[in-house]
C-alpha cells in the first residue's frame, strides 16, 4: 500500500511505567516516577503512560488518575495517561469526571487508554466474575463517557447504569475528548481499532511481525477513515507503537548485568498473578477474540531475559548501542511510537533516573538524526 494514502507522522517517543513494587516505602516509589516524568518533560519525551492493575506486585498504581494529577503539576509538556484505564471497574459518571478533571487541569495534556482489563482475577475483586460482563460494562462505560463528552445533560440508559437529566458542569478541555488509545495483545483487535482510528501499542511481537500488523491496521485505517461514528475520529494520524524495556549505562557489560537483574525481578512481577490464580485453584474462563470467536492458546511468550534481548523486546548498552538498536528496530516494524520502559523490576531509582537522562540526551537525539525526523514533545 502506499504511504501517502496513510497519515504517516515523524516516529515519537513515549514511556510507559508499570509502578512496581519493591522493598522501598511506596512513598519513595512515587516520589521516584514523578522525578523521572519531570525527566521526561524536559528531556523531549512525547507522553508518559501509566499501568493500571490489581493485587499484584506489577503495579500498586491502583487508581491511576491520582498519581497523574500529581505529574501534572511537576510537568509542562508532557502528554501523560493510563495504559490503560479499566473501564469496567469505574463507576462511568466518576470516570467521565475524572477525565475531565485531568484534562482540564493539564490544560489539554491527556492520553486516554481504555480497556477492560487482562486478568481474569482481577475482576473478581470487583464483583465481575465473567469475560462477558467485564466486555459489556467496558463497552456501555465508553459509551456513556462518549455521550457525556458531546452533551450539558446525560441521558443514558443501560444495562448497567442509566441517568436522566443529569447535568455536566466539567468538560474535557480536548474536544469532543482527549486522544483514545487501545492497546492489545489480541491481534484480531487491528480491525476494530483501525476501523476507529485508535492510536495503539502491541508488545508480544517481533519487528518483522509488527509490520504485517500494522501494514494491516494501515489498510483497514484508510478503508474506514470516512466511516461516520469513529471513535478516535478527531485524531488525524494514529500512533502505532510498541514498548521496549531499556536500561543504559557507560558500557554494555555494566547495562547488561544490571538489566539482567532487574528483568529478573520484573519477570516475577509480571508472572504473579498467573501463579495466584494457580494456587487458589482458580479456572479462567476462555478468552475470546474481538469477533466473539475463541482466542487461539497462549504462545508461551519467553519472558527470560536473553528470549527478550534477543526477540528485541529489552534493551541494554551504551547509548551508541541502544541507539542502534532502536533504529534497526523502528526501521524493521515500521511503527511511528515507541513506548520506552526505563525504570522495571528492582532497579534502583538513581540507576533508572540516570539511565533516562542518558536517553534523553544521547540516545533519542542520535535516533532522530538517523530517522530524518524532528520532534517536538507534546506537539
Amino acid at each position: 500500500m502506499s504511504q501517502a494514502t496513510f497519515p504517516e507522522s515523524p516516529v515519537q517517543f513515549g514511556m510507559f511505567d508499570w509502578i512496581e513494587a519493591s522493598d522501598q516505602p511506596a512513598s519513595e516509589i512515587f516520589e521516584h516516577k514523578l522525578r523521572l516524568a519531570e525527566i521526561a518533560d524536559k528531556g523531549g519525551i512525547y507522553a508518559l503512560h501509566v499501568a493500571e492493575h490489581q493485587g499484584t506486585p506489577l503495579s500498586i498504581d491502583n487508581s491511576p488518575s491520582i498519581l497523574l494529577s500529581a505529574m501534572i503539576q511537576r510537568t509542562k509538556r508532557l502528554r501523560l495517561g493510563a495504559l490503560t484505564w479499566v473501564l469496567t471497574w469505574y463507576n462511568p459518571y466518576r470516570f467521565y469526571t475524572e477525565i475531565c478533571a485531568l484534562d482540564q487541569m493539564s490544560q489539554g495534556r491527556i492520553e486516554l487508554g481504555v480497556g477492560r482489563g487482562t486478568s481474569p482475577l482481577e475482576g473478581v475483586y470487583f464483583d465481575i466474575a465473567s469475560v462477558e460482563e467485564s466486555r459489556a460494562r467496558y463497552r456501555e462505560t465508553l459509551d456513556i463517557f462518549r455521550t457525556a463528552c458531546e452533551s450539558e445533560v446525560l441521558n443514558f440508559e443501560g444495562q448497567y447504569h442509566s441517568y436522566k437529566d443529569l447535568e455536566l458542569n466539567l468538560h474535557p478541555w480536548q474536544k469532543p475528548y482527549p486522544p483514545l488509545w487501545f492497546p492489545s495483545s489480541d491481534h484480531s483487535s487491528i480491525e476494530f481499532t483501525a476501523a476507529h482510528g485508535y492510536h495503539t501499542a502491541i508488545n508480544t511481537s517481533p519487528a518483522p511481525e509488527l509490520r504485517e500488523l500494522y501494514e494491516h491496521y494501515r489498510e483497514v485505517w484508510v478503508e474506514h477513515k470516512d466511516d461516520p461514528g469513529r471513535h478516535n475520529g478527531h485524531v488525524d494520524a494514529p500512533l502505532l507503537g510498541t514498548s521496549k524495556h531499556i536500561f543504559v549505562a557507560e558500557t554494555d557489560a555494566e547495562a547488561e548485568k544490571i538489566g539482567r537483574q532487574a528483568h529478573e525481578a520484573w519477570q516475577s512481577h509480571i508472572g504473579h498473578l498467573g501463579r495466584r490464580m494457580a494456587t487458589l485453584g482458580y479456572v479462567a474462563p476462555p478468552r475470546l477474540q474481538a469477533d466473539g470467536s475463541p482466542r487461539p492458546a497462549n504462545r508461551g511468550m519467553d519472558r527470560s531475559f536473553d528470549a527478550q534481548v534477543k526477540g528485541g523486546f529489552t534493551i541494554t548498552g551504551t547509548p551508541a548501542t541502544v541507539a542502534d538498536v532502536l533504529i534497526d528496530q523502528v526501521k524493521t516494524s515500521t511503527v511511528n511510537y515507541v513506548l520506552l520502559i526505563p525504570s522495571f523490576g528492582n532497579l534502583q531509582p538513581e540507576l533508572a533516573e540516570h539511565s533516562l537522562q542518558l536517553i534523553c540526551d544521547q540516545v533519542l537525539p542520535r535516533v532522530r538524526e538517523a530517522l530524518g525526523n524532528e520532534v517536538t514533545a507534546g506537539a
